[in-house]
């Protein structure tokens, strides 16, 4: 039985139909790939948040007590949490707050040091848009351990 096209159509014109479907297909996968990989880096972010507290608490139960010895910190810190490039503290000091074990203890008696990550934006880099999502608090505990930055007439490399 020979092929016969349906009364009134005429073979080839539905050839621009499949053009059409498969353009619609495309972008509806393309915008689908696009959140994916978009929510990965964003977890990634939040990943990343989360370990800077870790080592802010981690660097502070090593290294001396005091402003000096928090500035640097401070400042370890927000490198590792701006080196993703979507994460910006600026020059606010309110982001990261260290505290001490009991109040007000020193380095030879303090017990615990908590570190707490807030206020945390990151940006997205989904073309043609700028959204900015704000991370959790992050707050992370950890026990004293040296909380000296020279140790047995040795500096401790981590407080440098």
């Amino acid at each position: 039985m020979p092929f016969r096209s349906k009364p009134g159509r005429q073979p080839g014109r539905e050839t621009g139909a499949a053009m059409v479907e498969f353009a619609l297909s495309l972008t509806v996968f393309c915008v689908a790939l696009i959140a994916v990989v978009e929510f990965a880096r964003f977890m990634l972010l939040w990943n990343t948040a989360a370990e800077a507290s870790a080592l802010a608490s981690r660097l502070a139960s090593l290294c001396d007590t005091g402003a000096e010895q928090e500035s640097r910190i401070r400042q370890k810190v927000r490198y590792f949490v701006e080196a993703s490039g979507q994460i910006s503290v600026a020059q606010r000091e309110d982001w990261l707050v260290l505290s001490y074990s009991p109040a007000n203890c020193t380095s030879a008696n303090c017990t615990l040091v908590e570190a707490r990550l807030s206020q945390l934006q990151a940006r997205l880099m989904i073309p043609a848009s700028s959204i900015t999502l704000s991370l959790p608090a992050y707050r992370k505990v950890q026990v004293r351990e040296a909380m000296r930055n020279v140790i047995a007439g040795e500096s401790n490399s981590s407080c440098d």
